[in-house]
């Protein structure tokens, strides 16, 4: 009937991002349908395959065993972003994006393995005019919070989710220089 969850907006420079390796090789492609559900995650994502918004990609070991996915929306695609997720996202200029629905194979956490790859994907060549990227990750996800810093991302704003009676309620607030170095002092 009633929940509220806190995300934390991080923001980046493409070009300042850090180089983060993780400890085993991973190889980054785009997704491809086979691996649908190749990250042993039920179905967490995959009506979002089923929209074919671009630009999902994945993160495989040597041997192709995808594990790792996240998508990088550019701003070509917002309105596509918009109409599935609704009004949870700035709107994004020109030369921006959204990094998404990142997800790592349970077997394959704490590898570093999430700040490798977004690296990656966001340093490939198609890529080279992006400015600014930005993400949104649930407060309490401790980890995933620890990866977007260590690899240069830097808390900017907080998106406020309230569900009551089955309708949600979104409010982005720019983050306080105080809350951002709370925020950083907590990982760093």
């Amino acid at each position: 009937m009633y929940s509220k969850t806190n995300f934390i907006g991080l923001e980046a420079i493409p070009y300042k991002l850090g180089s983060i390796h993780s400890n085993i090789d991973i190889v980054i492609r785009p997704f491809e349908t086979s691996d649908l559900n190749s990250l042993n995650e039920g179905v967490r994502h995959s009506r979002l395959v089923e929209e074919q918004i671009p630009k999902c990609y994945v993160a495989t070991t040597n041997e192709n065993r995808t594990i790792y996915r996240q998508w990088l929306f550019t701003h070509k695609y917002q309105q596509q972003v918009i109409d599935y997720f609704g009004p949870i996202f700035p709107k994004i200029s020109i030369n921006e994006a959204i990094i998404e629905g990142v997800f790592t194979h349970p077997d394959y956490r704490g590898l570093r393995i999430m700040s490798d790859a977004m690296s990656k994907i966001i340093q490939q060549q198609q890529y080279k005019n992006i400015k600014r990227v930005i993400a949104f990750v649930e407060e309490s996800n401790k980890a995933s919070l620890k990866g977007f810093y260590r690899i240069g991302f830097l808390p900017y704003m907080i998106r406020k989710e309230v569900w009551f009676l089955f309708r949600r309620k979104v409010t982005l607030v720019q983050m306080s220089e105080k809350l951002q170095k709370k925020h950083l002092k907590a990982f760093l």
